[in-house]
């Protein structure tokens, strides 16, 4: 039995709710204050006047993608064209050639191909949707573009080929991330990993070995490509064992804003087509089906406003079994009629505040005439509808603090703020990755303190209600709990 003391124990139950001591026990919490006064501890464990909170969760990113940009090269600080050719020319003198997170500033494979010409030279861009290559890669791969660039499929094609792993390699991946994780006082993450490396079996058995040393809530969504081989191995939807779960299956309705692929109400400016659907309707259709026959929940990608209403639309014709709910991953877009369309369905949207930052002003330019809602947070709030916070790591750092700022202040790099309508509070902010982050594992008892809930803590230096927007950037995490262990401390 443990003793957390001197302390600032916040329950997130209510707001204002503060306990100053806390006992665990087999990864529980048993207890508060006065009610546990009289118990005897194996271990007393002094929280020297910080403050506890539930762990942080992230709702959506993917572990073994983020170990893979920590394994890499990664340019995503470069903005500025000459700069960053400068900076290739020295690396590829080095002999690297694979680059992540590339800001779309018109490098064509022309530039490329002055840099290195006779071995593959890739820029793998921040949205992970794109990639610039050099011509080299282009005859390889029997691919065809005037400036080397290449998006969806086709740039799928290209990382098949030029990024492969072994077994070790993802284990490493995935121990890494999960370290770098619990640096940000992040306890668990639901991630999208299963399709896209090695495939259903040796990713699900990488997870599997880390997670047997290395405590961490990983809740897996099985990629649709994959959805055969979950079926044949008859493993279980949800629970593997203490700390994996297989969720929903991951489809993609349409592509993002930068490659203007996100399939939208009305055409980009300048172009002649609204977006992709990545599916045609009877395909898709089969697909959900399929999905449903298997009694398992859908987790669907869609970014664009008339992608959500046609995602939603078909949703509502196939809902998921009782009990269960379906995910829509980011709904950056939308109309007030697809809002409320959703706001009485089985639905959970995973959110990623940070891309507020990170896509606007600039993807305004895209539009021949602005969406209705354009990451409309509090207005999903207003409509009953439960919205998790994430990163999409590797796209954007999974540190919990910049995603929250993002929510509560929605500033631009020029500081003023994008429609201050949809702010939300620190309350609801610091709510979207710990109890709502925690609803789509079908657990009871995480995402809140309380007695029987986990013992998965993050543990902050300073009152998270009370920061200044200068504090969220600083290090604030000063330890890191899971199931009653200490996986970090400052």
């Amino acid at each position: 039995m443990i003793l957390w003391k001197n302390g600032f124990i916040h329950t997130l139950k209510y707001e204002d709710e503060i306990h100053y001591k806390m006992a665990t026990e087999d990864g529980l919490i048993i207890g508060f204050d006065d009610e546990i006064k009289n118990l005897s501890f194996d271990q007393e464990i002094d929280l020297k006047n910080n403050h506890l909170y539930p762990g942080f969760v992230d709702s959506h990113l993917h572990i073994v993608g983020y170990g893979q940009k920590l394994s890499v090269i990664d340019i995503s600080d470069y903005k500025d064209q000459s700069s960053l050719l400068e900076y290739l020319k020295q690396q590829v003198n080095l002999n690297h050639t694979f680059y992540e997170g590339y800001h779309n500033i018109n490098i064509t494979k022309d530039m490329l191909n002055e840099l290195l010409s006779d071995k593959p030279l890739i820029l793998r861009h921040r949205d992970y949707h794109s990639v610039t290559v050099n011509d080299f890669v282009l005859n390889e791969t029997n691919l065809k573009s005037k400036t080397g660039y290449l998006t969806e499929d086709d740039a799928k094609l290209v990382l098949a080929k030029y990024q492969t792993y072994d077994h070790q390699d993802i284990v490493d991946m995935i121990d890494k991330s999960i370290s770098k994780l619990y640096q940000y006082g992040i306890t668990g993450g639901h991630s999208d990993d299963l399709f896209y490396f090695n495939g259903y079996h040796d990713t699900l058995n990488a997870y599997r070995e880390v997670l047997s040393r290395k405590p961490f809530r990983a809740h897996l969504l099985m990629h649709y490509k994959i959805l055969d081989d979950y079926i044949k191995a008859k493993d279980k939807f949800l629970d593997q064992n203490e700390y994996l779960q297989l969720g929903a299956v991951k489809i993609f309705y349409d592509g993002t804003l930068s490659s203007k692929t996100a399939l939208l109400y009305y055409p980009y400016k300048h172009e002649d087509h609204q977006g992709i659907r990545m599916f045609e309707k009877n395909d898709l259709e089969s697909l959900v089906k399929k999905v449903r026959k298997q009694n398992l929940p859908l987790a669907i990608h869609i970014i664009g406003d008339l992608a959500l209403e046609e995602t939603i639309s078909l949703l509502k014709k196939y809902p998921p079994r009782k009990g269960l709910h379906d995910r829509i991953i980011h709904a950056s877009l939308a109309s007030l009629n697809t809002i409320k369309m959703m706001e009485h369905m089985p639905l959970i949207i995973d959110i990623q505040p940070q891309f507020i930052t990170s896509d606007l002003p600039d993807v305004l330019d895209l539009f021949s005439k602005n969406p209705e809602y354009i990451y409309p947070f509090k207005t999903f709030l207003k409509h009953h509808l439960t919205i998790c916070g994430s990163s999409d790591a590797p796209v954007e750092i999974p540190n919990p603090f910049l995603g929250m700022y993002a929510a509560i202040y929605r500033n631009l790099c020029d500081q003023s703020v994008f429609q201050e309508s949809e702010r939300l509070s620190h309350y609801e902010a610091l709510k979207l990755y710990t109890t709502y982050a925690n609803i789509p594992t079908y657990k009871a008892n995480r995402g809140l303190l309380d007695k029987g809930y986990i013992a998965d803590f993050t543990v902050l230096s300073k009152d998270f209600l009370k920061l200044e927007a200068d504090d969220f950037f600083k290090d604030l995490v000063e330890m890191t709990v899971i199931n009653e262990k200490i996986v970090y401390t400052k």
